[in-house]
């Protein structure tokens, strides 16, 4: 029998002998045992952590998301914001126009308060004398040549297609509102000239708003005529014309729908409709003032007379 190394393990129960190679082969058995164990125990905790990482992660992308959508929610707020803003602004120089527009209409169709109310009998009866004296003044040919050049007479136009608006309430073509309609549209192309109506000075010469490129002659006895939507003008402020003279060229600036002219009438503060000073002749000027009685022809004319006596009297004097 070989030479072995045993060990006894003596207790109350007996004693029992084992080899070296016996607790050598349980210790590695044991060894294993636990080898096991901490790599069963290390797999679950590395998979707890994994899940943990990817529930992290799903969060983050979640939470990146949200974040997108909160900015992009924010952007378009902002967006509808800005909208509004301008629309506000918009609505607030439209309604600042209507106002301006509703008072001049009440001018002109005698709706404006006026302490000359209390004497209505007075100012008929005064309306009724100016008209019979219109009617009863016949102008001498030089006197009326004289009161063409003074007065915006006839056409700013030499050649249009059409009219497309007339003077008064209309279905505005891009506001889509009913509104008044201070003037007449010619349509015509890009480039048509324009020609003073009546001898004067021009008062405006630059964009305005919605006029675009917007032209106004001041002409003698309180008249003045308006030009929108011009391509280029051909006068500038402070220039004196005379009647025929080219003052402007049509376009389509501004608040237009397409090339035409915007030609208007003014006498003080209040608007006349131009087509009764295109139509007007030595056949219907008495017809146009007795329809346009705004305007004191009476006096207008007696200041006529006087101009032109006193030309006539400084030229028999030459």
């Amino acid at each position: 029998m070989k030479n072995k190394f045993m060990i006894t393990i003596s207790d109350i129960n007996g004693s029992k002998q084992y080899t070296l190679h016996q607790l050598m082969r349980k210790l590695v058995w044991w060894i294993i045992i636990g080898i096991i164990a901490i790599i069963a125990i290390g797999a679950i905790f590395i998979k707890t952590l994994s899940t943990q990482v990817s529930e992290l992660d799903m969060k983050t992308l979640h939470y990146k998301e949200a974040q997108k959508l909160l900015v992009g929610e924010n952007n378009k707020l902002q967006n509808v914001k800005t909208t509004l803003e301008q629309k506000i602004v918009h609505k607030g120089q439209e309604l600042s126009t209507m106002n301006n527009q509703l008072s001049e209409i009440e001018k002109i169709i005698g709706l404006k308060p006026d302490i000359s109310d209390a004497f209505d009998e007075r100012v008929e009866q005064a309306k009724q004398k100016s008209l019979q004296n219109v009617h009863a003044a016949k102008l001498s040919v030089a006197e009326l040549t004289l009161l063409n050049h003074s007065v915006p007479t006839g056409m700013p136009l030499k050649h249009y297609k059409r009219i497309t608006d007339k003077f008064g309430y209309r279905m505005h073509p891009i506001l889509k509102e009913r509104i008044f309609h201070f003037g007449v549209d010619f349509a015509t192309d890009v480039g048509t000239p324009v020609y003073a109506p009546a001898d004067g000075v021009v008062e405006y010469a630059q964009k305005k708003k919605g006029y675009g490129n917007f032209l106004l002659i001041n002409h003698p006895f309180g008249f003045k005529t308006g030009y929108g939507h011009l391509s280029k003008f051909a006068v500038k402020a402070g220039t004196y014309v005379s009647k025929g003279d080219l003052v402007a060229y049509t376009g389509n600036t501004g608040r237009s729908t397409g090339p035409h002219l915007h030609y208007e009438v003014r006498y003080l503060y209040k608007w006349l409709n131009p087509m009764s000073f295109v139509k007007w002749s030595s056949k219907t000027y008495q017809s146009v003032m007795r329809r346009e009685h705004i305007v004191k022809w009476d006096e207008l004319l007696d200041q006529l007379k006087n101009r032109y006596d006193l030309k006539t009297s400084n030229i028999a004097m030459k």
